[in-house]
């Protein structure tokens, strides 16, 4: 198949009779945030500030106003943000960004689509972590956003599973080897990460959470689209966030959406019992009795740079065999989950080839850059994993409540 490669960054100078206007520069994209039911925030970057923000937007014409908000951040440079309210639900809304009233980006890729709540249509969205890698070294995030776009269904989101840029997670890489590369996705899609170790590696109050726009504290939150709960958890380098705090909130969460939702599903860094080079992990274990207790369907996690889908665990971590026989169609599994890593969104583990694993826990191995793609339509979920050099699905299976 043949890729579209994107620019890794993308930088626009505009010029007029305002204040500073001769120096004025786009130094990121839009990028969307937080579309909930009716709302949706969108954010840019410009290099000096201006005495107005605002976005034009509209369903068939993009005639609306709304002005937004300016946030210096800590290296000098500005984030714009205006969030949208009372959106119609199902509708596509196209936008256009601008600072004192000079038109900043206008592409055809600027759009939002407002959350719908007919679960009959349903939705989609990805699931990959490990992305944000130097595309001029050994990582390839364009080439993930590339197929992302080629995708025959729009995803609705992105839960993004840590290690959301490298080396350290540091402000000063985002736009190079996250922002660049996915300036024509993130227009279109919302992207809700997770924190991983090389995300703590400096202070992600200062870095990871002057990024993003997200709910909570933006190191553990959750959020709702249609029947379907979606957590995400700040497992830091494998020590977790505050964790008695966070385990006390995830116990809190979960026993509220108990009879609320069909779908649960958790996303973090860590995986906790696995077949990876990595190690497992303790503290990620020690939550899975809170998985199977409260109905958590899908655990979902990167650290490793590979795919590994493994077989059904109860709240121990041990198999539940029953399930075996059949690892591409699976019934409802009342008190287990499915954990599966997919950490090759922009990075591959070099020199290494998975092998076998004791106890036989794995379903399906795969050593390739990839994402995932989930579709929920009411009670029935189906995946698809996809390699990010062909765009064609290695891995597919589907779950019938």
């Amino acid at each position: 198949m043949i890729l579209r490669f994107l620019p890794i960054l993308i930088i626009t100078s505009l010029t007029a009779c305002v204040k500073d206007s001769s120096k004025l520069t786009m130094i990121r994209r839009p990028y969307i945030q937080n579309v909930w039911a009716d709302s949706a925030s969108i954010l840019w970057k410009t290099n000096i500030q201006t005495d107005k923000c605002h976005v034009m937007y509209g369903i068939n014409q993009v005639n609306t106003d709304k002005v937004g908000k300016t946030f210096k951040n800590p290296d000098g440079t500005f984030t714009h943000t205006v969030t949208l309210n009372g959106l119609q639900q199902g509708q596509r809304y196209k936008y256009t960004v601008y600072n004192d009233n000079i038109m900043l980006d206008n592409s055809e890729l600027n759009f939002i689509d407002a959350q719908r709540t007919d679960t009959s249509v349903g939705f989609n969205f990805l699931a990959f972590g490990d992305v944000g890698r130097n595309p001029y070294e050994d990582g390839f995030p364009q080439v993930t956003s590339s197929q992302i776009l080629a995708l025959p269904k729009h995803p609705d989101f992105i839960t993004a599973l840590g290690d959301i840029v490298y080396p350290l997670g540091e402000s000063s890489k985002y736009d190079d080897y996250l922002f660049g590369p996915f300036a024509y996705t993130f227009s279109n899609i919302p992207f809700y990460p997770a924190l991983g170790n090389h995300d703590w590696g400096v202070n992600p109050e200062l870095n990871f959470c002057m990024e993003w726009k997200l709910p909570g504290n933006e190191h553990y939150y959750s959020y709702d689209y249609q029947n379907a709960h979606f957590i995400t958890l700040d497992s830091k380098d494998g020590d977790f966030f505050d964790y008695a705090a966070q385990k006390t909130w995830l116990i809190n969460d979960l026993q509220q959406a108990q009879g609320h939702y069909d779908w649960i599903i958790v996303s973090l860094h860590h995986p906790g019992r696995s077949c990876t080079y990595k190690s497992n992990e303790a503290n990620v274990v020690a939550l899975y009795p809170i998985f199977a207790q409260y109905n958590v369907d899908f655990v979902l996690n990167g650290h490793a740079h590979t795919y590994e889908r493994l077989q059904p665990y109860d709240g121990n971590g041990n198999v539940l065999e029953q399930y075996r026989t059949d690892i591409h169609h699976y019934p409802d599994i009342p008190n287990g989950f499915i954990s599966i890593t997919a950490g090759g969104g922009g990075v591959l583990q070099p020199n290494w080839t998975p092998g076998d694993c004791a106890g036989d826990l794995t379903a399906v191995r795969y050593h390739k850059g990839h994402f995932m793609q989930f579709e929920i339509k009411g009670k029935k979920l189906t995946a698809k994993a996809y390699d990010v050099q062909s765009g064609l699905p290695f891995d597919e299976f589907e779950m019938q409540k």
